[in-house]
Parts: structure tokens; C-alpha cells; sequence
């Protein structure tokens, strides 16, 4: 089998896996929600979560500039630069879409809300033109990241189902690991 990942990388993978699962349904849908206490209640979530997100990516993006394990040695040429593709992408997306939903709620005239006890600084004036093109940047990037975990996804389960190697036990969290 090849090398484990660390438990902090694991559990940094796994949480922010979770919560992007969330933020992204909740994200579309409660932009088309009516204006009212539900609405209100999906934002402040969705910014705390986001606020999150991009502490966790921060950490994890340390964590990964420790060590990270040697690259898999089953990968082809192309499994191995689309997985470096992809991974780079996500780890970028990760960092910068929650960083324009930021920028964008400052431009809208607010802060992000951090689970409804604090409210982080704006990081622009209130500029409401700004703020709809931020908005749909940070939206786009959204539905980048669940294309590209998507993709993510498939390459996972194309190495547990069709491959049938060990590679996805790496990220696994201990519990689950493959018996050697």
C-alpha cells in the first residue's frame, strides 16, 4: 500500500469535504430564497461555514507544505497529471472562492457573519455593481469546485471499483483502512 497521509490531512480533507457538501446546495438555494428569517438564517451559515473553510484550506495548505506522502507509484502518466491538476485547482478554489464571497458580502456593505457571534471586517467600501460581479465570480468558483470534486470523486472510485488498488485507502480515515 502506498504511504498513509497524516491524520491532520486526513481530518482537514474530510472537514472541508463535508462542509464544500453543504455550502454549495445551500449556497444556490438560498439565494433564491424569499427575503425572511430562513434566508437570513442560510446566509449567516453559509458565510460562517465559508469563513471556515478558508481556515481549514489554510491549515491544510500548511499541513501539505510539512510533507505530504510519496506520489502513488501505480499512476499512469495521465492519471498522474490530471490528479495534480485537479488537486492543484481544488486547493486554489478552495482558498480563493471563500476570500470572493468575503470581498463580495464587504462590496454588498456587510460582514461576513461568523455563526452569528461575530461579524469579520469588510475588506471593501460598499460598492452594490462590485458586489453582483463578485457575487457571480464567487458562485462560478462554487460550481468549479464541485465539477473539479466531482472529477475528485470519480478518480477515487475508479481506483476502488475498476482498478481495484489500494490508493484511496491513503485518505481514509484509520478506521477504515484496508487490512494488509
Amino acid at each position: 500500500m502506498g504511504q498513509q497521509y497524516s491524520p491532520t490531512a486526513k481530518a482537514l480533507h474530510w472537514a472541508v469535504a463535508l462542509i464544500v457538501i453543504g455550502l454549495i446546495p445551500v449556497g444556490l438555494i438560498m439565494a433564491d430564497l424569499k427575503p425572511g428569517p430562513l434566508q437570513d438564517r442560510l446566509f449567516v451559515l453559509h458565510e460562517s461555514f465559508g469563513v471556515t473553510v478558508l481556515a481549514l484550506m489554510i491549515l491544510r495548505v500548511a499541513t501539505r507544505w510539512r510533507g505530504r506522502p510519496a506520489p502513488y507509484p501505480g499512476l499512469e502518466l495521465w492519471e498522474r497529471r490530471l490528479s495534480t491538476g485537479v488537486h492543484h485547482a481544488l486547493y486554489a478554489l478552495l482558498l480563493v472562492t471563500p476570500v470572493l464571497g468575503w470581498l463580495a458580502l464587504s462590496a454588498f456593505g456587510l460582514g461576513p457573519s461568523f455563526f452569528g457571534v461575530a461579524e469579520l471586517p469588510r475588506l471593501l467600501p460598499k460598492d452594490k455593481p462590485l458586489s453582483d460581479i463578485l457575487f457571480d465570480v464567487h458562485e462560478a468558483g462554487a460550481l468549479l469546485i464541485a465539477g473539479l470534486a466531482t472529477l475528485h470523486i470519480a478518480g477515487a472510485l475508479r481506483h476502488a471499483l475498476v482498478k481495484s488498488d489500494d490508493l484511496i485507502w491513503r485518505m481514509l480515515p484509520g478506521v477504515f483502512r484496508k487490512k494488509s
